[in-house]
């Protein structure tokens, strides 16, 4: 999978969350290994780390 495809929802797995003063941030990990962080404002993908 493609990071810029739309990502299965049941891949996701929730990591992190916090609130800020704009709203909450989310932070997801695909199976694949590409993470999504997400906002009330948009959704940022970032492919996997090598290592």
């Amino acid at each position: 999978m493609h990071s810029r495809d739309q990502h299965d929802p049941v891949a996701l797995s929730l990591v992190s969350s916090h609130a800020t003063s704009e709203g909450t941030v989310t932070y997801l990990r695909c199976e694949c290994g590409v993470w999504e962080i997400r906002t009330v404002r948009f959704v940022a993908l970032a492919g996997k780390v090598a290592g």
